[in-house]
């Protein structure tokens, strides 16, 4: 029950109060260059709720990463549409940490967010994104391929091993506060759903922490909601290079500047 409602804190004390102040812009020589070419935003057309395989750079550390350093994933598998590729295998999904939080004895979590993507020929494009599930580097595949899970999930007849009762992850709107002990007691024991192939790619209904049972992840989905809260039970949240991320595009955010 302690470790609940320690958690639940945790997750409070991140989700809020997430507006960053905007630094004032530099002074700028009126005759000064425009920006080449390769880095001007291109327009990725990836709606709400897109999935997106990837694998995460840099480690991060809920003790040891700050506020404000860089979080880099590597795209694994090319997202397409009707034939058409919207992000080539290679592209770059970029954010950073928000902000960290721990208790020596309870817990710890982390808030990152994804806020714009590189593409393999250097343009950059703007979205708002978040985990939807993880894996460790060696974790060992649930499914054998994902072309079976998806024709038995449209049939209906998934083994009962991969089809969870209840959702893994909490979905929170993004104006969440912190709980009354009463709900927080609530929360329900991390669990996953989908399935991660040999290759280290997720199904696109993939939600939690897979070979974690010690973490949560909490990524809001209502409109303006951005990055994602991960919460763990032990003295800190680790990822190490390598780890199989499911990145999810979130709603757009609700101002210019994206908070």
């Amino acid at each position: 029950m302690t470790g609940k409602v320690v958690s639940a804190a945790l997750l409070a004390l991140l989700l809020t109060g997430t507006t960053r102040e905007q630094a004032p812009p530099e002074p700028r020589d009126q005759a000064a260059p425009q920006p080449a070419a390769a880095h001007e935003l291109a327009t990725i057309p990836l709606s709400a709720g897109t999935a997106i395989n990837a694998s995460l750079v840099s480690p991060l550390d809920s003790e040891r990463s700050k506020p404000g350093d860089l979080v880099s994933a590597l795209v694994t598998e090319s997202v397409v549409y009707q034939r058409s590729v919207m992000l080539p295998k290679g592209s770059r999904i970029v954010g950073h940490v928000v902000r960290t939080g721990a208790d020596v004895e309870q817990g710890s979590a982390i808030f990152v967010e994804f806020d714009k993507a590189v593409l393999p020929n250097g343009q950059e494009a703007l979205l708002n994104a978040g985990i939807q599930a993880l894996a460790p580097p060696n974790t060992p595949a649930t499914i054998p391929s994902r072309k079976d899970y998806e024709r038995d999930w449209v049939t209906g007849i998934l083994p009962a091993a991969e089809v969870s009762k209840t959702a893994d992850t909490v979905v929170l709107p993004s104006t969440y506060t912190a709980p009354r002990k009463s709900v927080a007691s609530e929360l329900p024991v991390p669990k996953v759903e989908g399935g991660l192939d040999p290759q280290g790619r997720f199904t696109p209904d993939s939600k939690g922490a897979f070979a974690e049972p010690n973490l949560s992840i909490f990524t809001p989905v209502s409109e303006g909601s951005h990055g994602t809260v991960l919460v763990g039970a032990q003295k800190s949240v680790r990822l190490s290079s390598g780890t199989h991320l499911l990145i999810v595009i979130q709603p757009p955010a609700s101002s210019p500047d994206g908070r």
